[in-house]
């Protein structure tokens, strides 16, 4: 049995630094989102990607702090890897614009597949 792929990127801007590991199994992605050196779980979401007869759509399993930015990386993890994702995001800043779009970019610089 094969050990899943895994990988990580980081993005330093305004001072902070924003990191992403990822999990990658067969049928799913798992996505933990940090601010600064904090390895904690923060909100998390669960994603299923669109098929040709169901819209995508996510859950919140767990907080609310930043429920919006977790579903829609989670969306879009599944969507980009066409598995089920789960996504953790733990920052400081609720719904920070800035914060989010640092966190999408991070999203986007992932390459398929995992190295």
């Amino acid at each position: 049995m094969a050990f899943p792929k895994t990988t990580s990127k980081f993005i330093r801007e305004n001072g902070k630094t924003f990191t992403v590991y990822l999990v990658e199994f067969e049928n799913a992605i798992f996505s933990f989102f940090f601010e600064g050196e904090s390895r904690k779980i923060g909100t998390m979401a669960v994603a299923t990607p669109r098929t040709s007869t169901s819209p995508s759509s996510s859950s919140l399993m767990l907080g609310y702090k930043n429920a919006n930015i977790t579903r829609l990386l989670s969306e879009y993890l599944a969507s980009k890897f066409q598995k089920i994702a789960v996504s953790s995001v733990f920052i400081y800043l609720e719904d920070d614009i800035h914060t989010n779009q640092i966190l999408l970019k991070l999203a986007k610089s992932i390459e398929i597949p995992l190295t």
